[in-house]
């Protein structure tokens, strides 16, 4: 208070009476903006609080207290508050589970941020949310996670976000959230696991593996952030299928990497409920490389009715999409394309995009003709194997680097729509688009192949 007051006495003697009218005044004293600022964090003294296993009563781990050491296994299913400042370290090996009724309130500040790292030399496994745990992390720093043990480092996190099975759970808000130092990925979301909507300015670095690794179910959670400075600067969708399937509407945002689709070979990425419609859309901008042999099937019916798979991909000339190979040296056929099965919807929509390396030879047939003595299916980068669609809804789009064809038109149709003139074929094995059968089946006895 005292600097202020001398301060301000100086600012006034500043101001001299022979100032006149119509003069302007002296420039004002700047006052040193610190002043008013929050101090920041006293360096930790003493032995900290050691805690035991469990939480069953609301606790607030303080500032005061810290370090805050956790040598066992925790099971949280209480909320635990952890004031800004605070310290807390796990032991290597163990792992902190939030359970049903509990949460792990973490409010740091700008200026008094929060830290949780390691107690020891070896790696912690993960903080955890199970059967309705939540997290919440402001301005905090999380380090030294993430040991795999002997699971797939590329499905763990320092950071497990599960609820249970079904749509995005928003278990994990976080606010300037930055995770370091992972031995897998930096977080993992699954099984109804995702990040709340006001998630935001979350930081990972420093991961084995790569930032998150999540269901495609739960990819339009994930926030505006930093997530490079891994081993794989990547988002990683897992996609085995099954509840990992997208069956309520998706976004996969940019978020200036690109997303990895399959955590092993012949992966598949499917976008369609058993009942209802399910919309993909994909920002521009975004890159999706795939693993070897992978599918990405809008609806997996091949039957005539509507598709319940949706997929909305317009990029622009500057932000194209971008369907790819994840292999380190890409070659044609790496992937097998994207498939659209039923009659694809007139809401469905590629522009300005780009898919590469498919056509993978499949055992799956079309109601596309073959060419004379071709005994192998009209395999492509982009195939309708369900019903003819109600309008040509792939434009702008380059297809290259396909080992078989660059458009399956696998579905009867009188009219033949063509999906040559607004697009781009750059080293197409075999035709630029496949051949329609007549509605009763029948081929022409010399078979277009443009």
């Amino acid at each position: 208070m005292m600097r202020k007051v001398v301060l301000l006495l100086a600012a006034a003697a500043a101001c001299s009476e022979d100032d006149k009218p119509g003069d302007l005044p002296d420039a004002p004293i700047a006052i040193d903006a610190a002043i008013d600022a929050a101090p920041p964090c006293a360096p930790i003294t003493g032995a900290g609080t050691t805690h035991g296993g469990s939480v069953t009563a609301a606790e607030t781990w303080t500032a005061a207290g810290s370090p805050h050491i956790l040598p066992f296994d925790m099971s949280i299913n209480a909320e635990v508050t952890i004031e800004a400042c605070a310290v807390v370290r796990i032991a290597g090996g163990k792992t902190i589970s939030v359970r049903t009724g509990g949460k792990i309130t973490a409010a740091g500040t700008a200026m008094k941020p929060i830290r949780i790292e390691k107690a020891d030399a070896a790696a912690w496994v993960s903080i955890r949310t199970l059967n309705g745990g939540t997290l919440s992390f402001s301005y905090t720093t999380i380090d030294g996670g993430g040991d795999p043990l002997n699971g797939n480092a590329q499905i763990s996190g320092a950071l497990d976000i599960a609820g249970t099975s079904g749509p995005t759970q928003e278990l994990l808000h976080a606010d300037h959230l930055t995770v370091t130092g992972s031995k897998s990925c930096g977080i993992s979301l699954h099984d109804g696991g995702g990040f709340s909507a006001t998630s935001k300015d979350v930081t990972i670095s420093g991961s084995t593996v790569a930032p998150i690794t999540t269901f495609g179910r739960h990819v339009g959670s994930i926030p505006t952030g930093t997530y490079t400075g891994n081993t794989e600067n990547a988002i990683i969708i897992r996609a085995t299928s099954g509840p990992e399937a997208i069956v309520e509407d998706q976004v996969i945002h940019n978020r200036g990497v690109p997303y990895r689709v399959g955590i092993q070979a012949n992966s598949t990425l499917d976008v369609g409920p058993v009942t209802g419609v399910a919309t993909l859309t994909i920002e521009p901008g975004v890159t999706l490389k795939f693993s070897s042999n992978a599918t990405m099937r809008i609806d997996a019916a091949s039957g005539l009715n509507p598709a319940r798979g949706l997929l909305r991909a317009v990029g622009t000339a500057a932000l194209p999409i971008v369907f790819t190979s994840a292999a380190a040296t890409p070659a044609a056929g790496d992937w097998y394309g994207i498939w659209f099965g039923g009659v694809p919807s007139p809401m469905s929509l590629l522009d300005h995009v780009r898919v590469e390396y498919a056509g993978k030879i499949s055992a799956s047939g079309s109601d596309s003709c073959l060419q004379t003595g071709q005994t192998i299916p009209n395999d492509a980068a982009i195939r309708m194997v369900g019903g003819e669609p109600g309008n040509v809804f792939i434009m702008n789009t380059e297809i290259r680097d396909s080992a078989r064809f660059g458009i399956d038109r696998g579905y009867r149709s009188a009219a033949k729509a063509s999906f040559l003139p607004t697009n781009t074929f750059t080293n197409v094995a075999a035709c630029k688009e496949s051949y329609p059968r007549d509605p009763s089946g029948a081929c022409p006895v010399t078979i277009p192949c443009p």
